[in-house]
């Protein structure tokens, strides 16, 4: 079977529409799982709305969109303290369990970002976590000479790589449309594509649909085959693709794993501290910048990065 195209979904608003407000997707009502993606939400807050919390069995990804008037810090129990701007990224690859918390940067300003959970395979369920980080000048891009701009935040598009590199392989890609691009979506892969602004048609294997603003289209690989999308407006949009996971998917609150005992055993070693400890929050981001390092990147344990 080649790509089959999904029905396009609305993201639907929920949250109190002031300080945090999220855009997001029913995955459900796609005509079947879009693995290894199992939320995109696209999040504006100004305030605090989540405190400390665990992660266990999935990779926890916030990419803070280019328009958003404030950064992302993220602290973890490995020891990160991490500030990112517009066009930067946080990869955290929970593994066997981590625990972290993710603020605005700057007081005041609204983020605005993509939270994506990735489902891991059970070979690296209980791998080691690892925190990865990338700024907007260290994400590569791809120009077309009708202005057509990719940036490759993870993964690969015509030659060009992004360095942070997952335990599993995924392209993330953020695009600005004038024209149209193309690319191949290779056997047992499956692709989510979320429009931030404008519309487009996305074609393969002789289907075309149209989506527009915040929208999304799934394409289930199959076999594989060819993907073209056209812009029928100045198009911003974001692709993630990666190998469809075909196991057992049971989630329970921060975690996501193969069986209800993994789930059980996730809570267990969270109780008795296997997670790590987070430090109380001291620090504004004006005393992280003046004190770090030279950078180092895609960084993991105990790195610091801005």
């Amino acid at each position: 079977m080649s790509i089959q195209l999904s029905p396009v979904i609305p993201a639907r608003t929920r949250g109190d529409g002031g300080a945090f407000s999220v855009k997001s997707l029913d995955l459900d009502k796609l005509t079947r799982r879009v693995s290894p993606v199992v939320v995109l939400d696209d999040f504006r807050v100004s305030g605090q709305p989540f405190g400390p919390h665990p992660h266990a069995g999935f990779s926890a990804i916030t990419y803070v969109l280019e328009d958003s008037a404030g950064g992302l810090r993220n602290r973890d129990s490995l020891g990160n303290d991490i500030v990112v701007g517009g066009g930067g990224i946080v990869w955290t690859q929970a593994g066997s369990g981590v625990i972290h918390e993710e603020t605005p940067a700057d007081p005041g300003r609204e983020l605005h970002g993509l939270q994506v959970f990735v489902n891991l395979s059970s070979k690296n369920k209980l791998a080691p976590p690892r925190v990865l980080a990338l700024d907007a000048s260290e994400v590569p891009q791809w120009l077309s000479p009708a202005g057509d701009r990719v940036r490759v935040v993870v993964g690969s598009f015509e030659e060009v790589a992004s360095p942070l590199i997952p335990v599993e392989p995924f392209d993330f890609l953020e695009v600005d449309l004038l024209s149209e691009i193309s690319f191949g979506l290779r056997r047992a892969h499956n692709a989510l594509i979320y429009v931030l602004s404008g519309a487009m048609f996305v074609r393969a294997n002789g289907h075309a649909q149209k989506v527009t603003r915040e929208e999304a289209i799934a394409l289930f690989g199959g076999r594989g085959g060819h993907v073209t999308i056209a812009a029928s407006s100045l198009a911003r949009f974001v692709v993630l693709v990666g190998a469809e996971i075909s196991e057992p998917v049971v989630s329970r609150g921060p975690f996501i794993m193969n069986e209800q005992s993994q789930i059980d055993s996730a809570f267990a070693r969270y109780r008795r501290g296997d997670m790590g400890r987070l430090a109380p929050r001291s620090q504004s981001r004006a005393q992280i910048s003046a004190s770090r390092g030279p950078l180092e990147r895609n960084q993991g344990n105990g790195g610091d990065r801005r």
